[in-house]
């Protein structure tokens, strides 16, 4: 994953395009383990935006 920012829905394809990769008939295993590796970084990503959303919703609903 770049080191720029990406959206949440930037992330989200990447996590959707790293899962369709790994299902692919023909990779090899040092492509799904990069794919892998790929995934993790972006659901990582998703899940931060998430959790600083979370928290900001709660801040404001009090």
């Amino acid at each position: 994953m770049p080191d720029s920012k990406p959206t949440f829905e930037e992330a989200l394809a990447g996590l959707e395009k790293s899962a369709a990769d790994l299902i692919k008939p023909d990779i090899t295993l040092d492509e799904a383990m990069k794919n892998f590796e790929k995934g993790i970084g972006y659901y990582n990503k998703c899940s931060e935006i998430l959790n600083d959303a979370r928290q900001k919703i709660s801040m404001y609903s009090r």
